[in-house]
């Protein structure tokens, strides 16, 4: 049974995100990890955990936001199978590295090099195969990239620590106590490595070699206009009266109102809009009011997604102890985020995005508000956790459809990668500012603020304007 080229882009596209989930596990995996080099390593600073991977995120991050147009150039059947190559070889090296800093090179650097490279250009190849309904499939893939994390951390939790030991080794750095483990978890840390590196490898190699980009057949399709009703329109159009109707629609419709990136180059130019201004826009997109609040506002929800996420386990094990119960509440919200990333791409499709984003956000911001307060009881800390995780990963399946409805297809395509700006500006900000704050303050306080500021956000998404004009 042959699949069709659409089906094989999708399921290579599902691949890619299973194998590159790896990277969403850190926070909730890199204790163990910790363990076991501070076995060889007495002097380990809790600090490597945050603040390396601030400096190695910079070149990913920059790597993302140009991704697409790097795939562009090179070709993105090439690009996705380079990356998803250096992914599978930077997996398998890792767990045999020397010292904690060297397994972070290849297990976050050199594998996230290659996650970055891929990223966007998974989604670009996957929208093309199903035009209209780019919602449902970011839904899908950031539902499968959520499911996959699941599995590598439930994987990574029971090799380690089979029998639920307690943390019972304690450092400590500027205000902040942190709890690790000793004898066997830490011994069997490397073991989970290896394993999950092995699947995430051979899915991002086996999905490498299935995606490939949409091939347009018409001159006409990147637009979504039929041959026949562009025949239609010039048909309607007495042959006598052509001059005529060329000078009105360039006097009636203005291209800094119409939504040009979704019109045909041809049947635009023939109709009073110039080709120069229908190309240049992307340019122009960048620098409105619209594309720019979006990215602030992502900044700011990026940036407690990651500050929670690079401290989870070692915060919460100082709260509740008990790490398969810790455990078992983000497996819970991962399964859950992931169900609701799928709601997520159903609801883009039908419903205005202010909404939906008012309603991400400010769940988002209450629920890291009580974080602090939940941690102190299980059942509190679960449902508060759980709750907040369904909503605030919502925000980037929500961000693609929404770009695209505002500024076009085409250019709502290459905003997107822009969009990992806000994860550029938080992999800087977050352990750079974490690393400052916790001198001062504890970690329940960076919390609260952050909390504050993803509500504060919400006033400039309800005063956003989605009519975009040049």
């Amino acid at each position: 049974m042959f699949l069709s080229e659409s089906k094989k882009c999708l399921i290579g596209a599902v691949l890619i995100k299973i194998g590159s989930a790896l990277l969403l596990t850190w926070g909730k995996t890199n204790v163990y990890f910790y363990s076991f080099y501070k076995q060889t390593e007495p002097d380990l600073s809790i600090a490597y955990n945050t603040l390396p991977i601030a400096i190695m995120a910079l070149p990913i991050a920059l790597i993302t936001i140009f991704s697409v147009k790097i795939a562009k150039k090179v070709g993105f059947i090439l690009h996705i199978r380079i990356a998803t190559i250096i992914q599978c070889a930077s997996l398998l090296i890792a767990p045999y590295m020397p010292t904690y800093l060297t397994f972070l090179i290849f297990y976050i650097f050199f594998y996230g090099i290659g996650y970055s490279s891929v990223a966007f250009p998974v989604f670009s190849c996957t929208w093309s195969h199903f035009k209209k309904s780019e919602g449902r499939v970011s839904g899908l893939l950031l539902g499968a990239y959520g499911f996959a994390s699941v599995i590598y951390v439930i994987i990574i939790t029971y090799i380690s620590n089979p029998n639920n030991q307690q943390a019972d080794l304690i450092t400590e750095h500027k205000t902040q106590t942190i709890k690790y483990f000793s004898g066997n978890v830490a011994q069997n840390a490397q073991k989970a490595a290896q394993i999950v590196s092995y699947v995430a490898s051979i899915c991002c190699l086996i999905g490498g070699f299935l995606i490939r980009p949409y091939v347009e057949t018409t001159n006409y399709n990147q637009v979504g206009v039929s041959d026949q009703k562009i025949q239609q329109f010039e048909e309607e159009t007495p042959k006598q009266h052509e001059k005529e109707a060329q000078q009105d629609s360039s006097v009636e419709i203005d291209p800094s109102s119409v939504a040009v990136n979704d019109l045909p180059l041809e049947i635009a130019s023939d109709h009073g809009l110039p080709q120069i201004k229908i190309k240049q826009s992307l340019s122009a997109a960048i620098k409105s009011i619209q594309f720019l609040t979006i990215v602030s506002c992502l900044s700011v929800l990026t940036l407690f997604l990651l500050t929670l996420g690079l401290n989870y386990k070692s915060y919460f094990l100082t709260k509740i102890n008990e790490d398969f119960f810790i455990t078992f509440v983000d497996l819970v919200a991962l399964l859950a985020s992931s169900f609701a990333n799928i709601l997520w791409g159903f609801l883009i499709d039908r419903i205005n995005f202010k909404i939906l984003f008012v309603i991400i956000y400010f769940v988002s911001g209450i629920g890291a508000i009580a974080l602090p307060f939940s941690a102190t009881d299980k059942i509190s800390f679960f449902i508060v956790y759980v709750v907040t995780m369904m909503f605030d990963k919502g925000a980037l399946v929500v961000t693609g459809p929404a770009l695209i409805k505002i500024f076009g297809d085409d250019i709502g395509h290459q905003l997107f990668p822009l969009t990992y700006i806000s994860s550029l500006v938080s992999v800087v900000v977050g352990p750079i500012s974490q690393f400052i704050l916790l001198k001062y303050f504890s970690f329940d306080i960076i919390l609260y603020c952050q909390g504050s500021l993803i509500l504060l956000v919400i006033i400039f998404i309800i005063r956003l304007n989605m009519n975009y004009q040049k």
